[in-house]
């Protein structure tokens, strides 16, 4: 165990942020949006939502500030919204202006693990599956505001890219 004041030393000082993506209406509203991941669409923040950990302590409700915790790992996963999964949302880059304080984000890719799926033929046994789990993890430096970008991409149920997007987040770490 390390005796550095910011030190993470249990799962307990991981923060989950879940990133939740209005994919229809991004799409609605920008139909023809790139379909060069290193020029994507610049977008406006109403079509985000955060739920997690990382946000239970936050005193702000501002949209276009992702709040984290100091001396707390945070790990950020993408979801859409969509009743039938019409899209997903993949986040291919997560960019921080300075790095002072807050390092550039890390993917972190865990290998062939089994998540549950719906069997419809027995609906209250689920059935594994095998898939990569995903997601950005960074460690706070110190408090203070970091100006970032996120590169995603929405991704129809063939796994076509429909279209890339970025936007510009202010990370505020209390």
């Amino acid at each position: 165990m390390s005796t550095e004041p910011n030190a993470i030393s249990s799962e307990t000082a991981t923060a989950h942020v879940s990133l939740i993506v209005d994919g229809e209406t991004l799409l609605s509203r920008y139909p023809q949006a790139s379909q060069d991941p290193d020029t994507p669409t610049p977008i406006d923040e109403q079509f985000f939502f955060f739920l997690g950990s990382a946000l239970l302590s936050s005193t702000t409700t501002d949209s276009r500030v992702l709040p984290i915790s100091l001396g707390r790992t945070t790990h950020l996963r993408s979801r859409t919204i969509a009743l039938r999964a019409e899209h997903s949302v993949v986040v291919y880059g997560f960019a921080v202006e300075k790095g002072e304080v807050l390092p550039a984000p890390e993917l972190v890719v865990n290998a062939g693990q089994t998540i549950p799926a719906i069997d419809i033929e027995n609906l209250t046994q689920p059935i594994p599956q095998q898939a990569d789990d995903h997601f950005w993890r960074c460690q706070p430096l110190r408090q203070g505001k970091e100006r970032g970008e996120l590169r995603f991409m929405l991704v129809n149920s063939q796994c076509d890219a429909v279209g890339y997007f970025s936007w510009a987040v202010d990370v505020i770490v209390e």
